[in-house]
């Protein structure tokens, strides 16, 4: 018998809701949820949903369809970073050329080596002849060889200057896996990433005198921007970033047809834990059965996607 060639079954946010609803009980065949159990059962899943992403749940496996990775900028004035859409320059996709022609105090069109993939309302950096990253938006389409740009260079910038551009700022990071020090030519250099009291015990990560490449970071999610420490007061070389591997939070279900932000392997689980969260609020009991069935779609999605991990032991080394 013919199968049927395709590989995109997905459930929506209502789909997991009435499926959870029938599981109870709650719903005769040709019954449909009212609009108040809707809202209350998407209450509850969105609630479901943010406790089962990054690691922050009972799953041995990373969350690896939430991974992104990004670049964030750095500054000669400080070693401390907002991570997130409000918070300081950072993306998941960013761009690089350089001024080729000196631009002057003021200077609002530079010439640059390229203008692909610069667009107007485009975030810009420009580095300065101080040592400065300074940033500003691109105004205008870019034309030829000129970018114009919103707000005058503060100060000089000469040919050769190195300018980065990008759209938009990425998400806060939940967890941040792994993070490189990255120059112009792509060579990258790993950092450590510290625990609060690694990073609590350096002794000179705030010395204004300190300036020099991040060698460490210390993050922090927090709620709308994450923070991210590292291990120097400033950084010495602008033209360099920080390239991190992290987890994206999971995206909240607004819409009837939004489908989860999860692979396949993870809708029964969604409808078997939020048939769980919702017995109670139509005084309806979750059954041994419906808790063995929770906990067996729960334990075959656990184990979907897990990342294979490196470990290894030295003595000496604490």
């Amino acid at each position: 018998m013919p199968t049927s060639g395709t590989y995109t079954f997905s459930v929506s946010r209502d789909d997991i809701i009435r499926e959870a609803m029938l599981n109870l009980g709650k719903l005769g065949e040709a019954e449909v949820p009212t609009a108040q159990e809707v809202t209350d059962c998407a209450r509850k899943l969105n609630m479901l949903v943010k406790q089962w992403m990054a690691k922050q749940d009972f799953a041995p496996g990373l969350k690896v369809w939430t991974r992104r990775h990004a670049d964030m900028f750095l500054s000669n004035s400080t070693g401390t970073y907002n991570l997130g859409p409000s918070g300081d320059h950072w993306t998941n996709q960013s761009y690089t050329r350089t001024l080729t022609a000196n631009a002057s105090a003021a200077a609002t069109a530079l010439t640059v080596s390229s203008i692909a993939n610069a667009s107007s309302g485009d975030y810009i950096g420009i580095q300065l002849n101080s040592g400065a990253l300074y940033w500003t938006t691109i105004n205008g389409a870019p034309s030829g060889s000129t970018i114009n740009i919103t707000a005058g260079l503060p100060s000089a910038a000469n040919s050769g200057a190195v300018v980065f551009n990008y759209t938009t700022k990425a998400q806060r990071p939940n967890i941040i896996e792994a993070v490189v020090l990255r120059d112009i030519n792509f060579n990258d250099t790993p950092l450590k990433i510290y625990t609060l009291q690694e990073y609590s015990y350096q002794p000179s990560k705030q010395n204004p005198n300190y300036v020099s490449d991040p060698l460490a970071i210390y993050y922090e999610a927090q709620l709308t921007n994450g923070v991210l420490y590292t291990d120097v007061a400033a950084a010495s070389d602008v033209t360099k970033r920080l390239r991190i591997d992290y987890l994206e939070p999971i995206q909240d279900f607004n819409n009837p047809l939004d489908t989860p932000e999860y692979p396949q392997e993870w809708y029964l689980a969604l409808c078997w834990g939020l048939t769980q969260q919702i017995g109670p609020m139509f005084n309806l009991p979750f059954t041994k059965d419906m808790q063995q069935n929770m906990m067996e779609s729960i334990a075959i999605a656990r184990e979907a996607y897990s990342d294979r991990t490196a470990m290894f032991f030295q003595p000496g080394i604490e």
